[in-house]
Parts: structure tokens; C-alpha cells; sequence
């Protein structure tokens, strides 16, 4: 298996060596496989595939080969599995998303609201060349994106290109997990009846009683506000239910997530550098949660129902055909699809969603490089954390006057 990383010199990569150990059903099922790591920074791409190297040195089972390449057609050339997590603008960029719409008593967040849409405006249009370059050399692989907002940033690419994308997030598999322990059945069950959109998605409870169990697990909500939804909520549902509780908690922190996640970058490539073994983790759990299983059943077929987000073409009725939700499928034979029966969300959920899809449309047409700045203000005022004319048009100032390049 020839499984190329786009953006493989992120600082999180080597753990992806843990997850290839834990692979899923077993080690007998993962195929000899040569990991691509592609980026524009050869120092830094070489620093981090030497750390992928001595952690993969002793895995056993099949053989796992690391090659570092700049040349991303190269590295395209034959792929079997491409996997986007290009950041555009690095952690610099997300820290300006995540602290710009506090000053405009809005909560900042990479993937919500303005500073997801403000990514989403500077990732989109960079993107679109990688993805050109994947449909020219490697069109029939299995194509899965991580680079957020990943439900924008994939429908544009769609909308764009006509490339059949998974868009796959770790934050739904972790969330069912949660709420499968505490209620004491399968992962399996409880991942029937999840469904959305990237980060913002519901699990339905079978009954009252299950509610009430879990209801504590709906991160950052009132229970009454849960118990109105009837539905839990996964962790970024908070940020529509009680942005203003949100704001007043990131104002208070006094720094936002991506200054922390710097520190923990620069720690983590000087140990890199130093061969040191005993570094902090990045967690990235992604690769264990989310992306190998999806990589698993598309070769070798499962039974397993894995949680991914693609084109919804009436898998959640109501929403657009070409925005991407999230809900479960299995894939038994592998790379045939098999779209799982959802039930129908109850009304306050329902609602939310539909306006979260309405902006997410908007916002993937005005990410693309011929937008307007009409555009702009027309996709921020239909999000739920802004909705007025004169807040969308002065965020969309603050976007243009500061975000990085």
C-alpha cells in the first residue's frame, strides 16, 4: 500500500506509527505499506520522517517503509491511499481564527463561526491546486480529508473537482465511544444513530431513559439545554448552544488553543531533532479513530460501522445534496459503500443542523478565489453565531485587514 501524507511534516505525524501498531482486527490485516510524507519544507519534512522511522523500526507484522518527497506529483504517482491534513498557514494562521471574533463578542474557534470561516477563505483557495494534482495522479485512490473546516473545505473541493472525498474527524468516534461505555452496549449501536455534519452532530437516544444516563456527556451544555434538543450533542454543538458562556471562558483564559499547541510543536520537533524518546504526545488520536478503519475496510471489507463525513445526496433529508454530512457506514466488500439508514433528528436538532448546512453551502462558494466580498458577508450573516448584517460585515473587515496569507 502506497499511502501518501499531504502536509506530513506536521509535528503530529510520527504518531501515526501507534496507530499503524494498533491496527484494526488485528496486525495480520495490514498490508506491507510505504508512508509518503509530502511537504514543502524539507528540513522540517526530514526531521519528522527520521522520527517516523525509529518508531516504526520495531512495529513487526508487514513491513512499514517511510520515504520523505517535495515533489508532490511524485509522491502522488501510484498512491493507493491520499490523506490531505495540509494546515494553510500553520498554527500562526489558527491562532489569528481563534482570537479575531472574541473582540467582536464571538466565541473563536478554528471550525465555528468567523475564524472557521476565515480559515475556510484562506485554505480553500490552496487547496485547490493539491486536489487538481491528486485528480491528475491519483484519481482512483481512496481519498480522505483532515485539513479543517474539513466539511467547507471538501465541499468546495467537490463542487470544484468532482472528487469523491471522505471527510473523516475523530471528535464522533470518541464522542459514541463515551456514550457507549456509559450506557453499557457496542460502540456499533450507538454509532447507528449519530448523525451531522463536521462538528456539529447528535446522537438520538433510543428512549428517555438513555437520555437522562448520558446527559452529562453533552460537553459544555445545560442538561435542561439537552434535554430541549433530545438529542446529545457532540463537543462542538456548545458553541451554538452557549457561544456567550464560551466567550466569557476564552476571554478569561487569557490565550487561546493554538498558542498552547505551539509550545507543544516546538517542544516536540527539538526532541525530535535530539532523538529524544521521552516526549509529550500531540494526541492524535485521529489516525487510530478514524482514518486507519476507514483505510482497513476499504481494502479488506469489515464489518464494522465507521462514522465519515461525504456527500449527503439525501443521506440526511432536508440538507443540500452537495454538502457533506456525517453518519455511519459500513463497507463489507471492500470500496463499495453502503450508506446506513438514519433516524429522523428530533425538531431543535433538525433546525440547527439545516442552518449550519445553509451557511456551510454559502461559505464553501464564497472560499472559492472568484468570490466577492458580497459573498463574504452573505455566508457569515447565515451563521448562527453572527446572523446580523452589520456584525458579518465588520468580521468580514477584520478577516480581510488580519488574517495571515
Amino acid at each position: 500500500m502506497r499511502f501518501v501524507i499531504l502536509g506530513g511534516s506536521g509535528s503530529a505525524t510520527p504518531e501515526l506509527a501507534e496507530a499503524l501498531a494498533a491496527w484494526p482486527g488485528g496486525s495480520e490485516r495490514r498490508p506491507p505499506i510505504e508512508i509518503v510524507l509530502v511537504s514543502r519544507s524539507a528540513d522540517r519534512l526530514e526531521l519528522v520522517a527520521g522520527e517516523m522511522r525509529r518508531r516504526v523500526a520495531d512495529l513487526g507484522g508487514a513491513a512499514v517503509s517511510i520515504v520523505a518527497e517535495t515533489d508532490r506529483a511524485v509522491a502522488l504517482d501510484g498512491a493507493d491511499v491520499v490523506l490531505n491534513a495540509v494546515r494553510i498557514g500553520g498554527l500562526d494562521a489558527r491562532v489569528f481564527d481563534e482570537s479575531f471574533p472574541q473582540s467582536r463578542g464571538v466565541p473563536g474557534e478554528e471550525t465555528m463561526g468567523p475564524g472557521g470561516f476565515a480559515n475556510a477563505l484562506r485554505t480553500v483557495p490552496a487547496v485547490i491546486p493539491i486536489w487538481q494534482a491528486v485528480a491528475e495522479h491519483a484519481p482512483d485512490a481512496l481519498l480522505i480529508n483532515l485539513t479543517n473546516p474539513s466539511g467547507i473545505v471538501v465541499t468546495a473541493i467537490q463542487r470544484a473537482l468532482d472528487l469523491p472525498i471522505f471527510s473523516i474527524c475523530d471528535s464522533p468516534v470518541a464522542f459514541c465511544d463515551k456514550i457507549a461505555e456509559r450506557l453499557g452496549v457496542m460502540s456499533q449501536r450507538i454509532r447507528r444513530r449519530y448523525q451531522g455534519m463536521n462538528h456539529m452532530g447528535w446522537w438520538t437516544p433510543e428512549d428517555e431513559a438513555q437520555l437522562e444516563t448520558a446527559i452529562d456527556l453533552a460537553d459544555g451544555q445545560e442538561p435542561e439545554a439537552v434535554r430541549v434538543q433530545a438529542a446529545i450533542g457532540a463537543p462542538y454543538v456548545r458553541y451554538y448552544v452557549h457561544p456567550q458562556r464560551i466567550l466569557e471562558n476564552q476571554r478569561a483564559a487569557g490565550e487561546v488553543r493554538a498558542q498552547q499547541l505551539q509550545r507543544l510543536e516546538a517542544e516536540l520537533l527539538s526532541g525530535y531533532s535530539a532523538r529524544d524518546t521521552q516526549l509529550p504526545r500531540r494526541g492524535a488520536v485521529w489516525y487510530e479513530l478514524a482514518v486507519l478503519p476507514l483505510v482497513d475496510a476499504w481494502f479488506n471489507g469489515s464489518q464494522d460501522i465507521i462514522t465519515v463525513g461525504m456527500r449527503n445526496d439525501g443521506r440526511i433529508p432536508g440538507l443540500p445534496d452537495d454538502v457533506v454530512t456525517e453518519g455511519p457506514i459500513r463497507i463489507e466488500k471492500p470500496g463499495q459503500v453502503e450508506s446506513l439508514p438514519l433516524e429522523p433528528l428530533p425538531h431543535v436538532p433538525a433546525t440547527m443542523l439545516a442552518q449550519h448546512a445553509a451557511f456551510e453551502s454559502l461559505a464553501a462558494a464564497a472560499a472559492t478565489p472568484d468570490a466577492t466580498r458580497e459573498d463574504h458577508v452573505r455566508a457569515l450573516m447565515a451563521n448562527p453565531m453572527v446572523r446580523s448584517y452589520d456584525l458579518a460585515a465588520a468580521l468580514v473587515d477584520d478577516i480581510e485587514a488580519g488574517s495571515p496569507a
